[in-house]
């Protein structure tokens, strides 16, 4: 039993008696339960004094109830927004409702102050951050039940980069930035690039850096091309759209949307059972058995877990057949699901040789709508069937299913190696620059980093 059960007014004791609450108007509370029928405990504007903040029993508003969506405090009944949500205040679990926890949350307004909340006990929390011009720094909030923050950006002008080119972590005044643009990808414990239209910045790149509640601090930013330099103000003229995506359980199950173009008379029929594969073929025969349980067994080396499967046909798409690199956009904006990845089977790929491509990472948690073009998914040329085993697509849809949900080669043409230090640098791993060796082996450090992503259910 949980205080919401006993009604507005109760808390929940120890022994699931339902408590009346003595808490009047202007009386000091800990817990939206300490306060009687018709207040709220609301946090203090007030930024004096230490940690925790201060809260008082106070007229409730007219507003939302908790978990309700919302921009601003004045929304709430409670008098609290945080991460795009009505927050009640609570001092254990028991004082939230069924599916919630009491956990700890940053109050952004206030600096690095935070305070106790009911937040959602499981899946994931997506809000969108407040972002008005082309170049700005905005506070993020990571409460202490998240496990990973990823960040989606986008700007309406394909022409333009986006991203982010500076992370300080909740504790600035203490320690060096977690991102800097000027270190290079490689120099920072973030690992994270601007891109044309769309990037995605993942927290953690690594476990070997500590993953902390608090407040973040982003400097988000447009760029005039793919030759900027922010040092010398090549801020870009459109405002960044940014949407943060927190996991908040520790659950490891993907669920996968198979889209699948039209592959009739493909080259590389023989494969196919019967010559044909699409979404009624592949629920068996070679689709099935060999493509997919090789998956899922690859996925479960991964300590990944394959959820539930979709299987549909994108038959009137003649142009993204067979996507060059230039337009492989145009098809992954056709991702509709925001739980799990898409996964778009086509023709070929040009230039001739690619074999697959994916966003590293992807957006987490969201999907394309009529209003908003996500690069959501990834795409597998099958034309590979021609010279590889089905067994070997497997593989390598594995790994770009890695790549979307956050790491990197494990070692660069360059000769860089991946951050994550116990990830080596032999051709077994999975992550793997080259086709060469086909491996399928991850480290436990690799592994962490999958089942922190936001992707997961």
């Amino acid at each position: 039993m949980r205080a919401p059960d006993c009604g507005d007014g109760f808390s929940c004791g120890d022994d699931g008696s339902c408590v009346e609450a003595t808490g009047g108007e202007g009386d000091t509370c800990l817990s939206e339960v300490q306060c009687m029928p018709g207040l709220a405990c609301m946090l203090s504007p007030e930024t004096h004094g230490v940690d925790p903040l201060t809260a008082a029993c106070t007229d409730e508003y007219v507003g939302h109830i908790a978990g309700s969506a919302c921009s601003k405090d004045l929304d709430c009944r409670d008098g609290t927004c945080a991460m795009g949500r009505c927050i009640d205040l609570c001092q254990d679990t028991r004082d939230c409702a069924a599916g919630m926890v009491c956990t700890h949350i940053p109050r952004v307004e206030l600096g690095t102050k935070m305070f106790a909340g009911c937040l959602q006990a499981t899946g994931t929390i997506a809000w969108n951050l407040p972002i008005t011009s082309p170049h700005q720094t905005v506070p993020l909030a990571v409460p202490e039940s998240a496990q990973a923050v990823s960040i989606s950006m986008r700007v309406d002008d394909p022409n333009q980069m986006v991203g982010v080119i500076r992370v300080d972590g909740p504790n600035p005044s203490t320690t060096e930035p977690l991102l800097l643009y000027e270190r290079g990808v490689y120099g920072n414990s973030i690992r994270h690039r601007p891109a044309l239209g769309q990037s995605v910045l993942a927290m953690p790149s690594t476990p070997d850096v500590t993953f902390s509640a608090g407040r973040y601090l982003l400097e988000v930013t447009s760029l005039s091309g793919p030759n900027y330099d922010p040092t010398q103000g090549d801020f870009g003229t459109a405002t960044p759209i940014a949407t943060a995506v927190a996991k908040l359980d520790q659950n490891v199950s993907l669920d996968l949307h198979f889209f699948f173009l039209n592959l009739d008379d493909h080259p590389c029929a023989a494969a196919f059972d019967g010559g044909t594969l699409d979404a009624t073929s592949a629920v068996a025969g070679s689709f099935k058995s060999r493509f997919q349980n090789t998956l899922s067994s690859y996925l479960a080396k991964s300590d990944v877990a394959l959820g539930s499967v979709t299987y549909q046909d994108l038959k009137d798409h003649p142009d993204l057949d067979g996507p060059s690199l230039a337009n492989v956009n145009d098809l992954l904006k056709l991702g509709t699901y925001s739980v799990g990845i898409n996964v778009f089977f086509v023709r070929s790929m040009s230039p001739a040789g690619v074999q697959a491509f994916g966003p590293n990472p992807g957006p987490a948690g969201l999907a394309s709508t009529d209003d908003v073009s996500l690069q959501s998914g990834i795409i597998i040329s099958l034309d590979s069937l021609c010279y590889e085993s089905w067994e070997e697509v497997a593989r390598l849809t594995t790994r770009e299913i890695a790549r979307y949900m956050g790491l990197y080669n494990n070692v660069e043409l360059d000769g860089h190696v991946d951050p994550i230090t116990d990830s080596d640098a032999l051709s077994t791993n999975l992550m793997y620059f080259s086709e060469v060796g086909g491996g399928t082996e991850l480290s436990p450090d690799q592994k962490l980093i999958l089942s922190r992503s936001p992707v997961l259910r």
